[in-house]
């Protein structure tokens, strides 16, 4: 038990590390304009090596949340034992977001960064024209979108709706406001934060990796608290 809560302690300087490379290349001028549905003029004051930091905090902190994980997910299939379908369903969903997120902390922060890095080039070589950069930017865009997409709803949805449901049939015998920690509920909760009169935007951007955090030390609670669970 004390080399899995070891690992996954691991989790918590991955997310710190995450959080930076998302304020790294979420924070804008609260004044940018919206491009098409994505797109932001914002993201031509996010200098380049921001971009560059925010891809080496996404790659450490992918190793270091995947020696975390696979640890916890081994612990979570020795250990939970579930007595009914829906609890062994939500358990199996759960641990396979855990392992997706081996790989898709590094591929959002490269991905999302080199959309911005793309937008940047485009803008200047089209001599600073917004509407045709806009127009290149979603064209280059939607090649990535099904991957990047299909990615977030197996990664962040089914984590956070199996976090969710294992602490209310009480697989996890947890505190309900635990359900906050899920990544989709935190990222909600920075977005509400949005709101507040600041003189930028993208206050929200670390509230995921904030809420993945949180889980992992709530799962490490979990695992100290008991050698064996039984929810039959």
């Amino acid at each position: 038990m004390d080399s899995t809560v070891n690992k996954m302690r691991l989790v918590i300087p991955a997310m710190l590390l995450c959080m930076i490379g998302d304020y790294c290349i979420g924070i804008e001028p609260r004044n940018a304009e919206l491009l098409g549905s994505i797109a932001s003029s914002g993201w031509l004051t996010i200098a380049d090596w921001r971009i560059a930091l925010s891809d080496l905090t996404g790659a450490v902190g992918s190793i270091l949340y995947a020696i975390g994980a696979v640890s916890f997910i081994r612990w979570l299939l020795e250990h939970v034992k579930t007595g009914t379908r829906a609890k062994q369903i939500w358990l199996r969903l759960y641990t396979v977001g855990l392992g997706i997120g081996c790989v898709s902390f590094l591929y959002f922060h490269i991905a999302c960064g080199g959309l911005i890095h793309h937008f940047k080039v485009l803008y200047e070589v089209t001599g600073g024209n917004l509407t045709q950069t806009t127009d290149a930017w979603i064209r280059m865009f939607l090649p990535e979108a099904m991957p990047f997409f299909l990615l977030f709803i197996a990664f962040d949805v089914v984590t956070s709706a199996a976090w969710t449901a294992l602490i209310l049939l009480r697989v996890f015998s947890v505190s309900k406001w635990w359900i906050l920690a899920a990544p989709l509920l935190s990222a909600g909760i920075g977005t509400v934060l949005e709101l507040l009169p600041l003189p930028f935007s993208g206050i929200n951007s670390g509230f995921e990796s904030l809420g993945w955090m949180l889980m992992f030390v709530c799962g490490i609670g979990i695992v100290k608290k008991e050698g064996t669970y039984d929810n039959a």
